[in-house]
């Protein structure tokens, strides 16, 4: 897709981003101060459910990352180099994710304090706010660890109300798998050299999200919709945003999220 009357440039290309694209948008990620690795864009794109958008201009001046399950959209990683930024690129991308999402039922995302005005010009509303969390230590929990099972891709579509099994799937491969001893839940273990990230998790218990997290260590991160004081410091407020239909989620039992999903 060519965007043209874009204000500083005269035509902006917005295309499906390459392999050998995935350095930059690294590069692109962590001077932001978003801990991305290679294999997380490796991840998105063997799931077969997810793509990310490069806006290119002369380079790669910004990205964006769809995720597609069905009747339901998530939109993340939304962000253009400093130097672009309130020059249209970003509503560009954003236009252009929705566009190729198609027709859903709701699409979400989380955002940032700093970008919720961002995206209520462009047409979403508020859900609630969540908090992106780092472990402190001082909690020693009970866990079972255990390998990849059809009921932890059913627990996810009843918590989130739809399916992203191959998602789930790698993100196991990629790390492990934690579940409550004596109630049904799990938690996705990411270990990271640049950080440890816990998420989704599903459980009844609130204290099982900093038991998985105790296994990553002091400095571990989850996006949770209860923060710990006690267990966790948090770092920054995320706020869920949508378009269509608000999302059913089962808040009772989703104690993180996957955390690939913000930004």
């Amino acid at each position: 897709m060519v965007f043209t009357n874009v204000t500083r440039l005269e035509v902006l290309r917005i295309r499906v981003a390459e392999r050998n694209d995935y350095g930059l948008l690294l590069n692109l990620s962590q001077e932001e101060g978003w801990n991305y690795e290679l294999k997380d864009f490796m991840i998105m794109e063997c799931s077969g459910c997810s793509k990310t958008l490069v806006a290119d201009q002369d380079g790669i001046i910004g990205m964006i990352t769809l995720f597609d399950y069905g009747d339901i959209g998530w939109i993340s990683n939304l962000l253009v180099e400093r130097r672009w930024r309130k020059v249209g690129v970003g509503r560009s991308l954003l236009r252009e994710g929705i566009r190729m999402l198609g027709k859903k039922r709701t699409i979400a995302l989380f955002s940032t304090q700093e970008s919720v005005p961002f995206y209520l010009k462009n047409g979403l509303v508020k859900d609630r706010d969540l908090y992106f969390i780092k472990f402190l230590g001082g909690f020693d929990g009970s866990v079972k660890k255990g390998e990849w099972n059809e009921s932890i891709a059913l627990m996810d579509k009843i918590c989130f109300g739809y399916s992203r099994e191959p998602l789930l799937r790698l993100l196991a491969e990629s790390g492990a798998v934690v579940f409550p001893k004596d109630r049904e839940g799990f938690a996705i273990l990411r270990p990271g050299s640049m950080e440890s990230t816990v998420g989704p998790v599903i459980c009844n218990d609130n204290d099982f999200l900093y038991s998985a997290m105790s296994l990553l260590g002091v400095g571990s991160t989850a996006v949770t919709p209860y923060p710990n004081p006690r267990f966790a410091e948090t770092i920054f407020k995320v706020t869920f945003m949508y378009l269509g239909e608000k999302p059913k989620i089962d808040y009772n039992i989703a104690q993180a999220f996957a955390g690939l999903e913000y930004g």
